[in-house]
């Protein structure tokens, strides 16, 4: 997943203000295990945020993606970052954690309850007792925003986006074809596509499956302040 993505995925997110995500972050660190020092980015990307905490925490990275791999590892290269490849739904990397989060609706990312359930098992087998798990999802109406008419566009000096969005309301998958032109060397664009497909999860499927895996539910609540309306969740680990 995200091979082409990865291509012009930081300079698409230069308008993401990393420092917000960070303060919210480290509220809910503060709110529910302000001991927490070792820290888990699951589905860290290309290491942004990772490059943004490194020096407060004790930090690691896991994602599925290799090529976003890759590009972390050349903006971590000074750091004390271990970087994993991995998939969220089953991953072990040998340690356990005091925080694990996943941000940016990495959680969005899965396409089914059992996938969800896997998610929630693997997190809490790699969480400390009284550890927690810090993720946003997006709903439905999010979606339709950002894809009016079905046609989600970007076009800057360098990269050109186009993602167009199909909706498969019987298996409850959102589709996503997308499209990529990267300027050159020779100032001539590159092109590039990529499929992907999401699911909107509701609360109720999400917290019935924390549940499931034994998780306290210590937050839930709305952010609009970072990118669109968002949905937190904050699950401990109590064991």
């Amino acid at each position: 997943m995200y091979k082409n993505f990865s291509k012009v995925y930081d300079k698409f997110m230069e308008i993401c203000d990393y420092s917000e995500w960070v303060k919210t972050l480290e509220k809910y660190i503060k709110e529910c295990n302000p001991e927490g020092i070792k820290i888990l980015d699951l589905g860290c990307g290309t290491g942004e945020t990772l490059l943004n905490i490194d020096e407060k925490y004790n930090c690691s990275g896991l994602d599925l993606s290799e090529e976003m791999l890759k590009k972390a590892k050349i903006k971590l290269k000074n750091k004390n970052v271990p970087l994993f490849l991995g998939d969220m739904r089953e991953f072990n990397t040998g340690e356990k954690y005091d925080i694990i989060f996943s941000f940016f609706d990495t959680v969005n990312h899965l396409t089914s309850l059992e996938d969800l359930n896997d998610l929630f098992n693997s997190v809490k087998n790699s969480l400390n007792e009284g550890g927690i798990y810090i993720f946003d999802v997006v709903d439905r109406k999010f979606m339709n925003k950002m894809f009016p008419n079905g046609i989600y566009a970007d076009n800057r000096k360098d990269f050109a986006i186009i993602w167009e969005h199909f909706y498969d309301d019987e298996e409850n998958i959102d589709q996503i074809d997308a499209t990529y032109f990267m300027k050159n060397k020779n100032k001539t664009f590159d092109k590039f596509t990529e499929f992907y497909e999401k699911r909107i999860f509701t609360e109720k499927e999400i917290l019935d499956c924390a549940k499931n895996s034994s998780f306290s539910i210590e937050k839930y609540e709305i952010n609009d302040s970072l990118a669109g309306e968002r949905y937190f969740y904050v699950l401990k680990n109590k064991q």
